[in-house]
């Protein structure tokens, strides 16, 4: 890039030129300096001011502005003195202006050279802009300029003249390069994208019974005799009708996390605190939902739909299915395990409701399944409000998907038959109080849920799985 520069010269009020600046106005070299309200070199006898030569010794102490006002002075000096012996208009008064003036020329071509000194100074405020991102070896505007000045020294000195002169300066170019890593100054999108994660789904398809205590006790019928009998009209009844009561108890079982932290990061990120805090909340709510699918109910796990559920049987005496449908399905498999429940049931005391199976299943063996014309098939599934049901002799049957169902498995219940047994919702605590944590600035932030699946003895047949698809498809399969 080039820049031309002016020289504003006539010499100034000051016989010094006062400013220098770009076409363009993106920089100025001010080289004006603010006098003392009196100078050494200038002695006051009332309100006349006259010029005194300084000595040498005097002169060498001077800063390079400093010595530009000062031949500025004398400068003045020496022309006021030249005009009054040019007025007076005698051969000796001639003489004298003459070598006054010589002088003055070399005064003038002094001034040049002191100026050019000052550019030297000023240069080197100019040489910081290359702490703004210009590279280490890189020319800076002061070295171009100085450069030029350099060039035109002898054209300069027509400045004694009163002429301006113009000349160039080719400007450093700023380039990608100069950035040592433009990324840093990128714009940032807000937020943290989270890796994938499931839903937690399972507490949401039972009523909760919250409690205030570690146990919680029920009672349901042990045994039961229904006798009644037909008998002649007066004649006395033998009757064995009787039931018995037993209580029984479940214990909630505790789901617990924990991360430690150190404070001062927290401190330096505030943002972490409710980053810290999401991750244990859905570390313990996906293990409670882990546990309510597949607890085993052995020691400190949690009875769950797989622990209570019995296992599918084509041979079931409730409803017997063995080769008994024409190409059977997944739907056809969910329809009879369903029927077999509401028999169990004695028709009214189970309703199945949900169907829980691995979406890749469903999609292979129901959702793309088609005729010989490409029709999609069965009109027993609906979907209605984004969810899709099973039409079945004992009602609808609501079709979950859950990553934690294994591929050939699925499961089909009455879910008003169990119930998620809550001590108290996931509660979070924060404590120092932790080995050596309080020295070391850290903070350990705990977590935990207690919880159970309560489904009561006599509501366990409103459960069924069936842990191998391929092996009931084909016991009810019609030859």
């Amino acid at each position: 890039m080039v820049l031309g520069i002016i020289l504003l010269a006539g010499i100034t009020a000051f016989g010094v030129p006062g400013v220098i600046e770009t076409f363009t106005g993106i920089e100025s070299v001010g080289l004006g300096t603010c006098l003392a309200l009196v100078p050494t070199w200038f002695v006051i006898k009332g309100e006349v001011k006259t010029f005194k030569e300084l000595t040498d010794e005097e002169i060498e102490k001077m800063e390079v502005e400093e010595l530009a006002e000062y031949l500025k002075a004398k400068h003045e000096s020496s022309q006021n003195k030249m005009m009054e012996l040019i007025k007076e208009g005698n051969d000796e008064s001639k003489a004298i202006a003459e070598k006054m003036r010589l002088e003055i020329e070399e005064l003038k071509t002094n001034q040049i050279k002191v100026l050019h000194e000052a550019m030297e100074k000023q240069g080197v405020v100019i040489a910081e802009l290359k702490e703004n991102g210009i590279e280490k070896d890189s020319e800076t505007f002061a070295d171009h300029l100085k450069k030029a000045w350099d060039d035109n020294l002898e054209e300069l000195k027509g400045l004694q003249k009163g002429e301006t002169i113009g000349f160039e300066v080719s400007k450093a170019e700023q380039t990608y390069g100069d950035i040592n890593a433009g990324l840093d100054f990128a714009q940032f999108k807000p937020g943290i994208t989270d890796i994938p994660v499931r839903k937690p789904i399972f507490r949401s398809l039972f009523p909760v019974i919250p409690l205030s205590t570690e146990f919680l006790k029920y009672a349901e019928q042990d045994t039961v005799v229904r006798d009644a009998q037909n008998v002649a009209k007066c004649s006395p009844v033998t009757s064995t009708t009787k039931e018995t009561i037993i209580v029984r108890s479940i214990e909630t079982k505790v789901i617990q996390d924990e991360i430690d932290f150190c404070t001062m990061f927290i401190a330096d990120y505030p943002f972490m605190q409710s980053r810290v805090n999401k991750l244990l909340n859905e570390s313990i709510m996906l293990r409670a939902d882990q546990q309510l699918l597949l607890g085993t109910g052995a020691g400190e796990e949690t009875f769950s739909i797989n622990s209570v559920s019995s296992d599918f049987s084509a041979a079931n005496p409730a409803c017997v299915l063995t080769t008994s449908i024409q190409a059977p399905n997944l739907v056809d498999l969910i329809s009879g395990m369903a029927t077999q429940i509401f028999e169990l049931g004695q028709q009214n005391g189970y309703i199945p409701t949900v169907a829980v199976v691995n979406n890749c299943d469903w999609f292979k063996d129901v959702a793309s399944l088609k005729d010989l014309n490409n029709n999609y098939l069965d009109a027993r599934v609906v979907v209605q409000g984004g969810e899709t049901f099973i039409v079945t002799l004992a009602g609808m049957l609501k079709v979950v998907t859950s990553p934690l169902v294994p591929q050939n498995t699925c499961y089909v219940f009455d879910n008003m038959k169990g119930e998620v047994i809550d001590r108290q919702e996931v509660r979070i605590d924060i404590s120092f109080e932790n080995k050596d944590n309080f020295v070391n600035h850290i903070a350990t932030m705990l977590g935990y849920e207690r919880i159970n699946f309560l489904v009561e003895n006599n509501n366990a047949n409103a459960f069924m799985r069936c842990l191998d698809i391929g092996v009931a498809l084909t016991a009810i399969t019609k030859p």
